[in-house]
């Protein structure tokens, strides 16, 4: 599948021909419309409490930083997926998904822009109801650096880690062919045909499909809205250095390449097939973990992510003194995939409510709290430098330089 932005701020994923999948969430809402001041879609932020479970069956909490959000609800995360937490270094890219959210902890001071949730949608999404693609974002300190830690991931209604034996929800049957059984057409009259035996064909979806081609395009600017970085995100490649064999080389192997910018800005990647295998060491390379179109977990590898997710951490000082602005989807493959056009068209839309709404809070969707020096909280709009037809800030308010950028506080 491949993302492609266009002047219209539309994103354009390309799909290989297939079947309507089930997999979608099970959750619905009405996705608030956008904030006030642009005609993109800008997501909520930055709760005041700690995040709740996943709709795949996550454990509750994640953590004890106390800003989360809750993230995208798409089935099949595992037992131990959480949303995006502050907390969670480029050391922690090869644990076990949800393994630093479940314990992570942060100094709220420590960060910089809080969690956000960018959700992209289409016409042709089967899944109506949710969004297509989701990004998540935040940027803090670890370690004394400045980091921005991104996580893309996919709704299993296109694409999804199924695969061998156990290819499910929405992947074709196996196909077959024919061909002359071994032997025939030797003495055989001119002009008859020998007649054909069906031929086992390839399956729906292959582990060797994942290894092939998949990958993930980013694109980033700064808050000016200069292109900072452009880069490919491998999937997962035959590796001996890994523990079953297979992991994702980052931007520096198999599909993985940085087109803009300099590679070494990039801290750390990590994928959830890589997280699978590797992380929680469930080295199924032939058949995936078996579940059904709700994606139950599968009591033999309970955490294994069945989502298709890419994680990637960034220097922030690699953005300059202008500041990181947002991340593009322009480019993701995935051969085969579950939907029938080789190319769909979608646009940034609000996300369900219940995905972006900070936890704990009451701030409208898009909006976040803003403590005030003297101890008054206010709901202000989150910035969002120079997202594609949008003000950083909306008419009425502008960017704190109190807080580098953090807010949006009114004129």
């Amino acid at each position: 599948m491949n993302f492609r932005t266009s002047s219209a701020t539309a994103l354009v994923l390309g799909l290989a021909i297939g079947s309507p999948a089930c997999g979608g969430s099970s959750s619905s809402g009405d996705g608030a419309g956008a904030a006030t001041g642009g005609s993109g879609a800008r997501v909520g932020s930055g709760g005041t409490s700690g995040s709740g479970a996943s709709s795949s069956g996550g454990t509750s909490g994640s953590g004890t930083n106390g800003s989360s959000t809750p993230g995208p609800k798409f089935n099949g995360g595992g037992t131990q997926y959480l949303p995006l937490t502050p907390g969670c270094g480029p050391d922690t890219a090869s644990q076990c998904t949800g393994t630093c959210e479940a314990h992570a902890s942060s100094d709220p001071t420590a960060i910089i822009r809080p969690p956000a949730t960018l959700c992209f949608g289409g016409p042709e999404d089967p899944t109506p109801e949710d969004p297509l693609a989701t990004i998540e974002q935040v940027i803090e300190v670890i370690g004394g650096k400045r980091v921005v830690h991104l996580r893309v991931t996919f709704d299993p209604a296109f694409v999804d880690n199924t695969y061998g034996a156990n290819a499910c929800c929405g992947w074709p049957e196996a196909e077959t062919t024919t061909e002359p059984p071994a032997g025939m057409g030797m003495g055989m009259g001119m002009g008859m045909m020998p007649p054909k035996m069906p031929k086992p064909g390839k399956g729906g979806h292959t582990f060797d499909d994942l290894v092939g081609s998949d990958h993930l395009e980013l694109m980033l600017t700064n808050a000016t809205g200069e292109t900072v970085m452009d880069f490919k995100i491998d999937y997962i490649t035959a590796s001996s250095d890994s523990a079953c064999g297979y992991r994702t080389l980052g931007v520096n192997g198999g599909e993985g390449k940085v087109v803009v910018g300099n590679a070494s800005a990039v801290l750390g990647v990590a994928t959830s097939i890589d997280r699978d295998l590797n992380g929680c060491g469930y080295c199924e390379t032939t058949d995936s973990p078996a579940t059904d179109e709700n994606y139950t977990p599968n009591a033999d590898a309970p955490a294994w992510d069945y989502r298709v997710v890419y994680e990637v951490w960034l220097d922030l000082d690699a953005f300059g003194s202008a500041g990181f602005g947002q991340a593009y989807i322009t480019n993701v493959h995935a051969s085969p995939s579950k939907l029938d056009n080789n190319t769909v068209e979608v646009t940034a839309t609000p996300c369900p409510g219940e995905w972006d709404t900070p936890m704990g809070g009451s701030c409208p969707q898009n909006y976040t709290v803003y403590v005030q020096s003297e101890g008054k909280s206010s709901c202000v709009p989150i910035p969002f430098s120079n997202y594609p037809n949008m003000k950083p800030c909306p008419d009425g308010y502008q960017l704190d330089a109190a807080t580098e950028g953090k807010y949006c506080v009114p004129l």
